[in-house]
């Protein structure tokens, strides 16, 4: 990726080519070798006839403490990611990286299973199963000699649909029969959980209002997980059936609420909540397989962006069903009507309004205003009609939705030429990630200036 000071010395160039839509990028090619969409043909080359995608519906990705030599930091993106294939019930899952493996049939009793749903997995081996035809929870637990899951137990709910576990060696169920979120506390937790605090929900369930009806995806996000930067503990739930998502305080408040009908979607019609997931900033994705996307949300539910793909065609998602973000790294998997994909987590901008103005922000700022879909390191250059770069400054990291980008006159990495704020009729607005794809991946992209307030009060090197 060019870097844009590179970009801003091409002369004459006005548009920045790159993918339709940067939220979310592919891995580069050394990571994946190119394979980052997982279809029927790679799951036959692995396991042949013994399986095939039917129906696939939540999915966890998590680096269990076992595999995590803090001495080697190659093996640290490489993760272990379980998926649930609903129509035959069962959980499909990488033993290793080079290798597939298939756990449970359909049916009841021990190791199987009836039309499951979520699915969640736990650093130190726990692995979750909303078994929704079984009217229960699947327990498993990850063998890290046999590199393979067994069965531990159960527990019985009314109709589990979705689960997601916090960082204090607990589970909680989106049951949709009864419209609870149901707690269980796990005697089988890895070693050192009992040292964690407990939970702040009291009793058996969330308490949540009496309103709540037939909850299917959630996620919590719990202030003790060192890969969720929010210092709050809360319960982001999908319900009605998909046309309500709701931010839950530990207490049991309604913090924020929206519907698929309060969001812009590329299409009129009807769009339906299904899975819901956080990322470190403590975001919020949510798959709506019905039109084809990812919504992506801040923690307040204040859309930042719908998401349908890198681009149309082959890069386009297919009826996106469950979503995993491995936080630590920023690595999104998003399983498909028929496999999977996965992301690295990228970032896109807009003007807040119209061109790119440039203005005065108090006595000793420049600023221009932006909407990020993620936070991301701003710089950007200012050039003539002829290309010439004039003037380059990093303007620091900022946060997801509308953010004003200012700087002083000590901040330029390049100070600016004589008569700068005259001459430049451009501005290239370079958008890096914090994490995940912040060394491979930024999003530049090339604006006509509208100066709102003349600068020439300035001194020359401002």
């Amino acid at each position: 990726m060019l870097s844009i000071i590179a970009v801003a010395e091409l002369r004459g160039q006005s548009e920045i080519e790159g993918p339709l839509h940067t939220t979310l990028v592919y891995p580069p090619f050394a990571h994946t070798l190119g394979i980052h969409r997982g279809r029927s043909m790679h799951l036959k080359l692995f396991l042949g006839d013994r399986t095939r995608f039917d129906n696939p519906q939540g999915v966890t990705a998590v680096k269990f403490a076992s595999d995590d030599d803090p001495e080697v930091k190659g093996d640290d993106f490489q993760l272990t990611l379980f998926g649930v294939n609903a129509g035959r019930g069962e959980i499909l899952y990488n033993s290793t990286m080079q290798t597939l493996a298939v756990y449970g049939s359909e049916g009841e009793g021990k190791e199987r299973f009836q039309s499951p749903h979520g699915i969640e997995a736990t650093v130190d081996g726990r692995v979750y199963v909303a078994d929704t035809g079984n009217r229960r929870v699947a327990r498993l637990r990850w063998d890290p000699i046999a590199r393979s899951v067994s069965w531990v137990g159960t527990w019985v709910a009314s109709e589990p649909y979705d689960v997601a576990a916090d960082a204090r060696g607990q589970l909680f169920v989106a049951d949709r029969e009864s419209g609870a979120v149901l707690r269980f506390a796990d005697s089988t937790a890895g070693a050192g959980t009992n040292l964690l605090s407990p939970s702040p929900i009291e009793g058996d369930r969330w308490p949540l209002p009496a309103d709540v009806q037939s909850p299917i995806g959630l996620a919590i996000g719990d202030s003790l997980d060192p890969w969720y930067s929010p210092k709050e503990y809360r319960l982001y739930l999908i319900d009605l059936n998909g046309g309500r998502l709701r931010a839950f305080s530990a207490t049991g408040e309604v913090v924020a609420e929206t519907t698929p009908d309060a969001i812009d979607r590329p299409t009129d019609q009807p769009g339906r909540f299904g899975y819901v997931e956080l990322d470190y900033y403590g975001n919020i994705y949510v798959s709506d397989r019905t039109i084809g996307v990812l919504y992506k949300f801040d923690s307040q539910l204040r859309p930042l962006v719908t998401f349908s793909g890198p681009g149309p065609g082959e890069d386009a998602l297919d009826e996106p069903r469950g979503i995993a973000i491995w936080r630590r790294f920023g690595q999104v998997f998003v399983a498909e009507r028929e496999g999977a994909q996965y992301f690295f987590i990228g970032t896109d901008f807009e003007p807040r309004a119209g061109p790119i103005e440039i203005r005065r922000d108090g006595d000793q700022r420049v600023a221009f205003d932006l909407f990020l879909t993620e936070a991301a390191l701003i710089t950007a250059a200012f050039v003539n009609t002829e290309g010439d770069t004039l003037a380059i400054v990093d303007a620091g990291i900022h946060g997801a939705g509308a953010q004003t980008v200012s700087w002083t006159s000590t901040e330029w990495r390049t100070p600016p030429v004589e008569g700068w704020h005259e001459r430049a009729q451009r501005v290239l607005v370079e958008a890096r990630p914090t994490y995940s794809s912040r060394r491979r991946f930024s999003r530049i992209r090339d604006f006509e200036i509208a100066w709102r307030d003349h600068l020439t009060p300035y001194s020359e090197d401002q």
